[in-house]
């Protein structure tokens, strides 16, 4: 799913800390008299004896000194209890690193402690005092990982991932409160809407850690309301009325001052200019895409792209050329007419050439618009990467979206109360999008563009055959795969919340913990209702069918194996090993071989649907995420979200005839019904390509709302759906 800075530097568990160097050292300044060759008077004896008596006593204690490059059991507690404490948000991983090491200070500095960021007896005894004694690890989507160095390395590495996933795991609150502690859907509705406010920026994980607790606070100063950093219902309502606005995003006043994640062009008082990131500067990039003077992707952050761009304009309308928007070049952007198409110095060859943008340009220069998203991915945490609030409307964002004479045009942003993660066609004129905890449904729409119902993922386990689970149950809906007679579709759950579900997954896990199993919904597509729940493995990802409706395989994240389900008996009759972390599936057309990506891994499994055997496609490129067959079944496609890249695979040979480079982090794919074109959604450069599949070029990239995710294609109609994990849906034609 993600680019894994897990498999690369996997955290091991390591033997216990040998201390007896450091007994023998000590032994040696206790008792430095006993090397001297000399006889010892009296006098020294009691002095011996106490020394002695004090050195037993040290030994004795069972608190020792926790610092930077420990390595040790006492250091995962130590950052447990520290991030149930808001302190620590990176991963508990055993060793003491700068992130421990900034995290003990400032717990020190917050209770008067001295700040040298030891965890000595005193500071441990106040954390163990505080923190509530707890089975699970709250966790704020970790930025970094802190790693050891390697051997060659003197010093310790803090080593950024790539985050899979943003999903977070579901804990109780009182009704009507949100709290720091908090982790819940409830939560991540209340980060997105302080995101489109501009006072939170982190990536919308569902845990109310410190970081949320800042905005909530930031707001209800802003807003005259109690500021406690506890959102309740009045915290909450506010909020919420706030963010109901459409962009551009009007912020109450502010005292006293105005910050960079509160600037927003509704306020006519503020500015914007470089090294700002909110939505304001998103709504702002659109404004100026649409005129005609910015051809960079929409990322919410003003950087030299962006400053360049408002220089043009002004120049263009004969202002002050500083680059920065001040009132009168805000007053300018909302008079001004979008042009009908770009300007001389923004071709739509050069804006859509290929490889715009980003081909050929520096790593450096990549992500220059975007410097916070550079080495992140976010939920599938990732994730979490943080998904840009505050779009603009329905109609304002299909104006202001370049459209082509040739190719890709917008037809359709479909808003409301999702956050997409895939988005499926049945092949008969229905789509259905997953959108997982953070609204718990399934929404579904037909070829018009309507919503033609939300399903709630409530299920009664019992009722469908699994006695032991008394009562109703809740999901999370991931991905979803037809019948091919398009009379059922699957869908799977990326955890259940309820009675005996204890120990769910995450996004970095292994078979040996044990996590929770969960499950595939059996939807019928006349009738929309859950007519199955099926158990699989743990965290469950993709879902495929067999084109002769035998089978439903299903890759599970966290037990790193293939579930494969037999639609007829609604049950799971086999499990097949394939290894670190499986993602897509796609099975050839004579229902014979299925191929599965395996993320944590440079290959592809093959795996022989008679027997169940597998077999490999070895060294295909980094991080292999999604699949898609042609229909002759001649050549497989993977994008490879380590390298940026979409690798065309000749079977025949098992070998990679081309790569090519189509933006940041290539999540899912869909291919036209010729063949001929593969859609490409890129999660963080927030575009769709179009690739030709015959000499794999890139034939047109189009600009879409923040963390596109998933992708389908509808043949009858020639159109291509784009799930936004940041809120929409938007629908092309080709």
């Amino acid at each position: 799913m993600e680019k894994l800075a897990s498999r690369d530097r996997a955290v091991t568990d390591d033997p216990s800390v040998n201390r007896k160097s450091e007994i023998t050292s000590g032994y040696s300044l206790f008792f430095w008299e006993l090397d001297r060759k000399k006889r010892l008077s009296g006098a020294w004896i009691p002095l011996i004896f106490f020394t002695i008596t004090l050195f037993v006593i040290s030994l004795a204690s069972p608190v020792l000194a926790l610092r930077k490059g420990d390595r040790s059991s006492d250091v995962t507690s130590l950052q447990k209890s520290l991030q149930e404490e808001g302190y620590f948000k990176g991963p508990v991983t055993g060793y003491y690193g700068s992130l421990t090491e900034a995290a003990v200070k400032k717990f020190q500095k917050a209770k008067g402690l001295n700040p040298d960021g030891i965890a000595g007896s005193e500071t441990q005894q106040v954390i163990e005092s505080r923190s509530p004694k707890s089975t699970s690890e709250p966790v704020d989507t970790p930025a970094v990982v802190e790693s050891p160095a390697s051997e060659a390395a003197p010093e310790p590495v803090d080593i950024s991932p790539v985050q899979v996933a943003e999903d977070p795991v579901e804990s109780a609150s009182t009704p009507g409160i949100l709290k720091r502690g908090d982790r819940n859907s409830q939560v991540a509705s209340l980060q997105k809407n302080l995101q489109f406010s501009g006072y939170f920026e982190g990536p919308i994980t569902g845990y109310y850690g410190v970081g949320t607790e800042e905005a909530v606070i930031k707001f209800q100063q802003a807003n005259r309301l109690k500021s406690d950093g506890i959102a309740g219902p009045k915290t909450r309502a506010t909020l919420e009325s706030n963010s109901g606005n459409p962009a551009p995003v009007e912020l109450a006043p502010l005292t006293p001052a105005i910050t960079d994640d509160r600037r927003g062009l509704g306020n006519t008082t503020v500015i914007l200019q470089r090294g700002t990131r909110n939505s304001a500067v998103a709504t702002l990039q659109r404004k100026l895409q649409a005129k005609g003077y910015f051809d960079g992707p929409i990322t919410g952050y003003y950087g030299s792209l962006t400053e360049a761009a408002v220089t043009k304009f002004q120049k263009a309308k004969g202002l002050p050329a500083e680059g920065v928007v001040d009132p009168q070049t805000q007053a300018a952007l909302e008079a001004t007419p979008p042009k009908p198409t770009p300007s001389p110095e923004a071709t739509p060859d050069s804006v859509f050439n290929e490889q715009p943008f980003l081909e050929g340009q520096s790593s450096q220069e990549k992500n220059q618009e975007n410097p916070f998203l550079e080495g992140q991915d976010s939920p599938e945490n990732t994730q979490e990467e943080s998904s840009l609030e505050g779009q603009e409307s329905q109609e304002n964002t299909q104006d202001n979206l370049l459209s082509q004479s040739t190719g890709m045009t917008l037809k359709k942003t479909i808003e409301g109360k999702i956050s997409p993660k895939s988005i499926v066609h049945s092949g008969t004129g229905l789509f259905f999008a997953q959108n997982m905890m953070y609204n718990h449904s399934i929404t579904v729409y037909n070829r018009e563009y309507k919503l033609v119902k939300t399903l709630s993922d409530f299920v009664d386990l019992a009722k469908h055959g699994h006695a032991k689970m008394k009562g109703i149950y809740q999901g999370a809906p991931v991905e979803a795969a037809f019948s091919h007679n398009g009379n059922y579709v699957w869908v799977s759950n990326y955890q259940m919340y309820g009675p005996g579900f204890n120990n769910p997954g995450d996004d970095k896990c292994y078979p040996s913990e044990n996590k929770d199993n969960s499950f595939l919904y059996k939807i019928n597509t006349n009738t929309l209702e859950i007519e199955q729940a099926i158990e699989v493995g743990s965290v469950p990802k993709y879902v495929a069918t067999s084109p002769d409706n035998r089978m439903v395989l299903v890759s599970n994240w966290c037990s790193w194996d293939l579930s494969v389900v037999n639609p007829e008996e609604n049950r799971e009759i086999r499990r097949v090993k394939l290894g670190r972390y499986p993602r897509g599936i796609v099975v050839d057309g004579a229902s014979e071989k299925a191929y599965v990506a395996v993320m944590g891994s440079y290959d592809i499994a093959i795996v022989d649907l008679k027997d169940f055997s597998v077999d490999w496609l070895k060294n295909i490129g980094d991080s292999p995420r999604h699949l898609s067959l042609d229909p002759a079944g001649k050549y497989l496609y993977a994008t490879l979200n380590g390298e940026d890249k979409v690798a065309k695979i000749e079977l025949g040979s098992g070998q990679v005839i081309k790569k090519v480079a189509t933006g940041q982090a290539p999540r899912s794919m869909v291919i036209s019904d010729d063949g001929q074109r593969l859609y490409v959604v890129n999660y963080n450069s927030n575009t769709v390509s179009k690739i030709s599949t015959s000499d794999m070029r890139v034939l047109q990239t189009v600009n879409v709302n923040a963390n596109p995710i998933g992708i389908t294609y509808d043949p009858q109609t020639k159109q291509v759906w784009v799930a936004c994990y940041s809120g929409s849906i938007m629908v092309f034609q080709d």
